[in-house]
């Protein structure tokens, strides 16, 4: 086996656009409908507020959250200030609960395809399967997300910037999925689509890398170890000698 380990960007890397024959809406679609989401929760709770207040004042409590928070921001952060907006009690068991129904669902449908067969074929030869992603998920939502894929519990670890409070390309981010994986020194793949944040953020810590290939961004510039178009490509890669 070429390496001891293989870790994962998120999106663009496993999870894209909805097969062209599902049903399922695409991703800036369930995004575009937070607010909706977000005032039928509370309304369901008893906290009466206007659909456009609820818009109105998410927007502004993002913005004001990541100000403040920068790389530790979360959804969990904008929820809390909108509580504020409102005057209301911040009881965590609400706000995470509403948390949940802001971020939305995340449909399998998204998965690009071969992911899960590539997965589970990695996962049988042994290896340290990891995540690491840049997002502003909180990290137990992003779990719920691959439950529902059926993948949670392929991955060892799996490291979220907004909880870390550091991201991709420092290269703290990969050195802490190293140690907390156990593969510190050992051979180790990262697999992502961006050459800035993902390819050249694992070749500071001595990674080795393999790049998705997209349409929007087909030059590789020589940086990445691996190209693929396809990730059932990894299998055969990763099980080089």
């Amino acid at each position: 086996m070429k390496f001891d380990a293989v870790f994962f960007d998120s999106g663009g890397t496993l999870i894209g656009s909805p097969y062209p024959s599902s049903d399922d809406p695409t991703m800036a679609e369930v995004d575009a409908r937070r607010a909706e989401r977000v005032s039928a929760f509370l309304d369901a709770l008893g906290k009466k507020v206007k659909l456009e207040e609820v818009r109105t004042q998410l927007f502004k409590c993002e913005e004001q959250a990541r100000k403040e928070y920068g790389k530790a921001y979360t959804f969990v952060q904008t929820i809390r200030f909108f509580y504020r907006t409102q005057s209301w009690q911040e009881k965590m068991e609400e706000i995470l609960c509403v948390t949940e129904v802001y971020a939305g669902p995340r449909y399998s449908s998204w998965l690009f395809p071969g992911v899960v067969q590539t997965l589970q074929e990695l996962h049988r030869c042994n290896l340290v399967l990891g995540i690491i992603a840049n997002t502003d998920w909180p990290g137990w939502i992003f779990d719920r997300v691959w439950k529902g894929y059926g993948l949670l519990d392929l991955f060892s670890v799996r490291l979220y910037s907004g909880e870390e409070g550091v991201g991709k390309p420092d290269k703290e981010i990969f050195q802490r999925a190293a140690k907390r994986a156990g593969v510190q020194g050992r051979r180790i793949l990262f697999v992502g689509d961006t050459l800035e944040v993902d390819i050249k953020g694992a070749k500071t810590v001595g990674w080795c890398t393999a790049w998705r290939r997209s349409s929007t961004n087909p030059d590789s510039k020589g940086l990445p170890d691996f190209e693929f178009d396809d990730i059932r490509q990894l299998i055969s890669y990763v099980k080089e000698k």
